[in-house]
């Protein structure tokens, strides 16, 4: 293979290597989002029973409603696709953990992969250097 062959073929790989990482920065950003959204939810329900009158109810994403909680024994928990069921706060601060840890170890698993990228980008970059030099 020429020496210009091999240059196309790494610089086609590193952009290959920079568009996952855009793809994996994005998804890193969204299970951010998803835990701190589930860390509002967990927050609420456990001072919950404490709530008089009127309060800010979180509904996602830094959203909330002005509203007074009227039944402080039972929540709506989505189950997935567009399903709903009753739990109580018990049953559904147990769904937010599961949904939190699911969601740390995706995170986990995604800045792995991101340092992998990275190096293997590093590693490209640096032997591109190496043989442009020639």
């Amino acid at each position: 293979m020429s020496q210009d062959a091999k240059i196309d073929q790494i610089v086609y790989s590193m952009e290959v290597i920079r568009q996952q990482l855009e793809e994996i920065e994005g998804q890193i950003q969204s299970l951010a989002l998803i835990l701190q959204d589930l860390a509002t939810s967990t927050d609420f329900l456990k001072n919950m029973k404490m709530v008089e009158g009127d309060s800010l109810i979180p509904i996602g994403r830094g959203l909330y409603i002005e509203g007074e909680v009227k039944n402080k024994e039972r929540v709506v928990v989505s189950i997935g696709s567009s399903a709903y069921k009753k739990a109580t706060i018990e049953d559904a601060m147990n769904i937010l953990e599961e949904r939190k840890n699911d969601a740390a170890k995706a995170l986990e698993s995604s800045r792995n992969s991101e340092n992998d990228l990275q190096q293997r980008y590093a590693q490209l970059e640096d032997y591109l250097n190496r043989i442009s030099r020639k």
